[in-house]
């Protein structure tokens, strides 16, 4: 052992890489527990930091506490005995993270169908320390399960407890609400998303929500928090919060309805995120809002029985009311989800935006399940309101549609072979010889078979002994797998539904005026790329803080003269990285295939080209665009 492994900086620097790999980083610290001395505590700590299930914690209980069925005396003798901890209290203590949510990724993994109960009841079949972990940080319980269940798992040093959705029960969810305070005083995020079994709120539930709203305001230290409040007192109430610095709300017309206008101050406030069902329902919780925080996110999801209100009037009243008193909040970060607006004509994207100019926006979401349109004027407009931009999305969520792009031209033919020469009749053959057969001084040949695809396999014949076995192939035999045929990948290909406006001298006027630019999703026409085919394309402007941008989907047009505006541009752009990166590995029964633009690849070979000649000093070829 290397007197290194002891230094705590090397070790996590050790840990940290072998964490990078997801596939084979939980099997790499198993073999350093089981072979490393030094390593082998911290391994175990790594390994049993964070579990998706309770399995492997009643495993600990099983393989200690069960005899097999044929050693009678062991059986006998095991009824009076002790129960074995030893190894649940190996590794209870080190478990820091439990997420349960995801129990079915669990199940399909692991090719087993265990119930959650059943786990937890090995763990309470006998008399255990409570908690069970006493050293749980992060809990995710999951989805339809009771609360009752839950307190045997909460600690006095839980911070975050997740319960994604609750089934309400007025007499067992009130009783187990109200004792999880005492048990876990110090939860920081909280995730509490209560319904009703049929998914309406009758009056009894109205009523008994107030004590989610209580409870919740109980925990001091509250910083981040995600419910559903049912009714207006319920929100009032979370408004009073002092702590909170993150807010998720999932709202509807019930639960804002009665909300007076700026009755809502959140002092502390800095992210606020909220998903309604109308625009009408945003627009009411944002006339209660007193100001406004950082970050703002709405997303409308409205169905198409609501669709009257979902006008760009609407839309324009529901801007106005957030840029209301711009110089007094500090909007940075705004996010909007908006649905399928009324009209059948495309909307202009700066227009719908124009009563944010007066703010300071860091970063613009915006996605629209509606046709809009913007153009390089409109872009250069909206990056002269908002020069400190640093991140820029404008998306389509209309479904995409496949477009037929022209192949390739098919390379010439190869030239015809040259014609057979005849055999000269005066020179005579040449002698046949064993070479080559094995003899002593020769190196054995192999001699390569090539049996034609029509003719059969002859089966081989059976031994003296195996006269009686069938000779003739099974009955029911398995057929060759077919796999399905994908198009060329430059032949279909999902982009985006709205025609591309922008152009590269649009986008070099964002990234001229917006310096601070690092990340941004257009849809860009990059067959357009007039006066932009000389050595320095851009004019002198250039950013290297762009690494990541969706482009992939955009039309395009020469590849060597996109490579050249780019690398001139955005030298550090990979445009098929980050959210273009390329497919995963496919599992071995499928084929090959690639569905990214072929001529995009050839955009990022080129500028992968550029990079190297540059990093290296190598003189870049002139262009022969």
């Amino acid at each position: 052992m290397h007197h290194a492994l002891l230094i705590p900086d090397v070790r996590a620097h050790i840990f940290a890489s072998i964490k990078e790999d997801r596939q084979l980083g939980r099997c790499t610290f198993a073999m350093l527990a089981r072979t490393c001395s030094a390593l082998s505590e911290a391994s175990l700590d790594v390994l049993w930091s964070e579990l998706d299930s309770l399995r492997p914690l009643s495993s600990c209980i099983y393989a200690a506490n069960t005899v097999s069925s044929s050693d009678e005396l062991t059986i006998e003798a095991n009824d009076d005995a002790r129960p074995d901890f030893s190894v649940f209290d190996k590794y209870a203590h080190r478990v820091r993270k439990l997420d349960l949510s995801g129990q079915q990724r669990f199940l399909r993994r692991n090719g087993g169908y265990p119930s959650l109960t059943e786990d937890l009841g090995a763990l309470l079949y006998y008399t255990l320390n409570s908690p069970l972990l006493p050293n749980l940080r992060h809990l995710a319980w999951a989805p339809g399960m009771g609360l009752n269940l839950l307190r045997h798992l909460l600690g006095p040093h839980l911070l975050s407890l997740k319960i994604p959705s609750h089934r309400w029960s007025s007499a067992s969810t009130l009783f187990a609400l109200t004792k999880i305070p005492a048990l876990c005083p110090k939860i920081k995020s909280l995730t509490l998303q209560v319904h009703s079994w049929d998914g309406h709120i009758d009056s009894e539930l109205t009523q008994s929500s107030h004590c989610i709203s209580r409870v919740i305001s109980s925990w001091p230290k509250l910083e981040e928090l995600d419910c559903n409040p049912m009714t207006s007192e319920g929100v009032l109430r979370l408004s009073g919060m002092k702590s909170l610095r993150i807010l998720r709300l999932h709202v509807n017309a019930a639960s804002v309805i009665e909300l007076p206008p700026d009755s809502l101050s959140f002092p502390s406030l800095h992210t606020f995120q909220f998903q309604t069902d109308t625009l009408d329902t945003a627009i009411t919780l944002m006339k209660a809002m007193e100001s406004f925080p950082k970050s703002l996110k709405i997303d409308v999801f409205a169905g198409r029985s609501r669709r009257g209100t979902c006008s760009p009037e609407i839309v324009g009243v529901l801007l106005g009311l957030i840029s209301r008193d711009a110089l007094s909040h500090e909007l940075r970060h705004f996010s909007l989800n908006l649905p399928l607006l009324l009209g059948d004509n495309p909307e202009n994207v700066s227009e719908i935006l124009r009563p944010l100019f007066v703010c300071e926006l860091r970063t613009l979401s915006l996605r629209m399940s509606s046709p809009f349109t913007l153009g390089d004027d409109d872009l250069e407009m909206m990056a002269r309101a908002w020069p400190l931009l640093e991140e820029l999305e404008l998306i389509d969520l209309r479904p995409r549609v496949a477009t037929h792009t022209p192949p390739p031209l098919p390379p010439p033919p190869p030239p015809p072979p040259p014609p057979p020469q005849p055999l000269n009749p005066q020179l005579p053959l040449p002698p046949i010889t064993t070479t080559g057969l094995g003899q002593p001084n020769q190196a054995p040949q192999v001699v390569t078979v090539t049996i034609p695809h029509h003719m059969p396999m002859p089966l081989p014949l059976a031994h003296a002994g195996q006269a009686n076995q069938f000779l003739y192939p099974p009955a029911f035999t398995v057929p060759p797998p077919v796999f399905p045929v994908f198009p060329p990948p430059d032949l279909f290909f999902p982009v985006r539904s709205r025609t591309a406006e922008l152009t590269f001298h649009g986008l070099i006027l964002l990234l001229k005026i917006c310096p601070n630019l690092y990340y941004f999703d257009l849809a860009l026409d990059a067959t357009k790329l007039d006066d932009l085919q000389g050595d320095r394309p851009g004019g002198g402007v250039c950013n290297r803080l762009v690494k990541y941008a969706r482009l992939i989907d955009s039309p395009i047009g020469d590849p060597e003269v996109v490579a050249r505006i780019l690398f001139d541009i955005l030298p550090e752009l990979d445009p098929l990285a980050g959210p273009n990166a390329l497919l995963p590995v496919l599992p071995p029964h499928l084929p090959a295939h690639n569905m990214t633009p072929q001529r995009w690849n050839l955009v990022r070979q080129r500028m992968m080209d550029f990079r190297h000649n540059a990093r290296h000093g190598t003189p870049q070829p002139v262009s022969e665009i």
